[in-house]
């Protein structure tokens, strides 16, 4: 066998795909790796993968190719648009899409691939970021029964149960079906806690009743843990369960079935997405509930005020590093991971000390920072467990009025920043293709209406 039958091909290192990847090449898969952004690529080149220089390159080393890509606007953007493929790649491969797709779709993509003399195989999987990095993904197979032997080996170093479906589209049809009761029991976990709060009940309590009884399973704990402990740092992005909801519900639509629980669900991560809670954890659609909360105000605690004050220097870089940490790991999930650890490192001894830094507290308590430099905003994090909570809208006020900020740039992939922004009268007057270090971070600068 030679080189290029032993290779495997990957593309597509998120949330999802790079802890997936290195696990593949822990396990000895002779794996080649691309992405989009090559800081992922990078990483996976330390732990023993090849690094390939394009999608052909992959396709050109390797005989079976893993796609771990971010719905079909990801597919298309890395194969071509459907129709407009480039054949040529899949004559003689083997395509494992693993990503979460509609039916149809992956029905004409086996089409597509079949035609050009390649072979086609589904394989999602169920399951977030933590299972994805200890294997215990669900796996679910579909197409050519030789194909799905030949793959079943590598897609098993990834998940503790995999399971064969029948033909395309039934494995990702199968997904669809996994995740109709998955979202409708995760947003019902949060409304209970939500109902819970709102008569005055320990929410710890009711982890403990939930924790202890039938109902109780592996997501029913972490999402309630994650719920307790207000921390909305992502396992599975509500962004990701929107799009999830409105492949079920359509897929629903065009076999002319009911989805009425569903139909809800879809509604309502809409929602959460408009507020600007995209990036979160999907368990932070409980804020997307209280938004519904009837008219009647609930009592504001004094110490639930917030107040700015100017940073006390030095004294405050721990609380600030530690916001930053957070606000980054929930709302920043396009940041390759050895890219945040760079900024972090320079934090304390750089970037703080460059700028005038401000503070937001609640109850005496640091939960948000600001720092200007000449006009410009050039950080604003708040801690997710304050986030939706007027926090930010606050330090960006008193930015505004005590430190004449007229400017700021945002990450073009930071979709709920850029809302906030814009929501607060600014606009977009350019576009840089990289961050100012010279990353591959487009940046979009806006200024204030007021100043136009």
């Amino acid at each position: 066998m030679n080189q290029t039958q032993d290779r495997v091909g990957f593309l597509g290192l998120g949330i999802m795909g790079e802890p997936m990847a290195l696990r593949l090449v822990r396990a000895g898969v002779p794996l080649v790796v691309w992405n989009r952004s090559p800081r992922a690529a990078e990483t996976l080149a330390w732990a023993g993968a090849e690094a390939a220089e394009s999608v052909a390159d992959v396709f050109h080393r390797s005989r079976i190719v893993i796609l771990m890509l971010a719905g079909t606007v990801a597919i298309d953007a890395v194969l071509g648009p459907a129709g407009h493929r480039q054949p040529e790649l899949f004559a003689g491969k083997t395509i494992v899409n693993m990503g979460t797709v509609s039916p149809a779709y992956s029905q004409q993509l086996d089409d597509e691939i079949r035609a050009a003399g390649g072979v086609y195989v589904e394989a999602p999987v169920s399951g977030s970021r933590r299972p994805a990095e200890g294997g215990a993904l669900i796996g679910m197979l579909a197409g050519p029964e030789r194909a799905v032997g030949e793959v079943s080996p590598i897609i098993e170093h990834l998940c503790s149960s995999v399971t064969y479906c029948g033909a395309i589209p039934a494995a990702l049809t199968m997904k669809l079906s996994v995740n109709v009761f998955l979202i409708a029991m995760v947003t019902g976990l949060t409304e209970s806690f939500h109902f819970a709060q709102r008569h005055g009940l320990s929410l710890d309590a009711l982890r403990q009743v939930l924790d202890a009884g039938q109902m109780s399973s592996p997501i029913s704990r972490l999402k309630s843990e994650k719920i307790v402990a207000n921390d909305w740092a992502p396992q599975a992005a509500i962004r990701d369960v929107l799009m999830n909801s409105a492949l079920i519900t359509d897929a629903a639509r065009g076999r002319g079935i009911a989805s009425p629980l569903l139909d809800v669900c879809r509604a309502l991560y809409d929602e959460a997405v408009q507020r600007g809670d995209g990036s979160l954890d999907m368990a932070a659609v409980v804020r997307a509930i209280a938004d519904r909360t009837a008219s009647t105000p609930t009592r504001q605690e004094p110490g639930d005020t917030i107040s700015i004050r100017r940073s006390r220097g030095d004294s405050d870089y721990s609380a600030f590093a530690e916001i930053w940490r957070r606000a980054v790991d929930a709302t920043h999930d396009f940041l390759a991971i050895g890219d945040r650890n760079a900024i972090e490192a320079r934090l304390r001894a750089e970037y703080f000390p460059s700028v005038t830094l401000s503070a937001a507290e609640v109850g005496g308590r640091t939960v948000g920072f600001c720092g200007t430099l000449d006009g410009s905003l050039e950080m604003l994090f708040v801690d997710p467990a304050h986030h939706g909570n007027g926090v930010g809208t606050a330090l960006l006020r008193h930015a505004i009025t005590n430190h004449h900020v007229t400017k700021v740039d945002v990450n073009e992939q930071n979709t709920s920043a850029l809302r906030f922004y814009e929501h607060h009268g600014f606009e977009i007057v350019r576009r840089s293709p990289i961050d100012e270090a010279g990353r591959p971070y487009p940046l979009l600068h806006l200024t204030h209406n007021a100043t136009r």
